[in-house]
């Protein structure tokens, strides 16, 4: 288990590493900022995914972040992770990015917000489950690429989602031939 909890943290921070040594990859960075995440095989909880503590951001034109990943650094993104683990184990990495309109042209799955049940909106931190949930009963699959359209007062975005931080960060790079 401590080897591969090292593990986990060692790919995920030569993930990050590639992400932030491309040009454009700032370019990518929402306003609410990025994480990626990488969870453990068989993780059952936030502290079974690894994250970069405080995400990654942007600073003169260059994806910067502050330290080396940690399990239990982003309860955003572990959701994601560990709501799509349920329907496909294999999935055990995500990361949020910028939404631009090119992206709709990778035929994502597309979440509006305004489904989730209002009782269930009322919830705070579960509409990362619901998108997931949501997404696996309407595809019967968990899609690689999540628009989620925001709402009121929450930010548009894509998430990306892969069975390893390199594959998702690869993904994610790709799209900034569309820009």
């Amino acid at each position: 288990m401590i080897e591969e909890r090292a593990q986990v943290l060692r790919d995920l921070e030569e993930a990050v590493k590639r992400f932030v040594s491309n040009d454009k990859s700032y370019l990518l960075i929402p306003e609410i900022r990025t994480n990626v995440g990488y969870a453990l095989v068989n993780a059952q909880d936030i502290y079974d995914v690894a994250a970069i503590p405080g995400r990654l951001t942007v600073a003169f034109n260059k994806v910067i972040y502050c330290l080396p990943p940690a399990f239990g650094a982003s309860d955003h993104i572990a959701r994601v992770i560990l709501t799509s683990m349920k329907f496909d184990p294999n999935i055990r990495s995500a990361m949020n990015l910028a939404l631009y309109p090119q992206f709709f042209g990778l035929n994502p799955y597309v979440f509006d917000r305004t489904t989730e049940p209002a009782e269930r909106k009322r919830l705070e931190k579960k509409t990362m489950n619901f998108m997931i949930e949501k997404a696996f009963s309407d595809l019967g699959r968990i899609p690689e690429f999540i628009v989620d359209k925001g709402d009121l007062g929450k930010e548009p975005g894509l998430f990306v989602l892969g069975k390893t931080p390199q594959e998702v960060v690869n993904k994610a790079l790709q799209l900034t031939s569309l820009l």
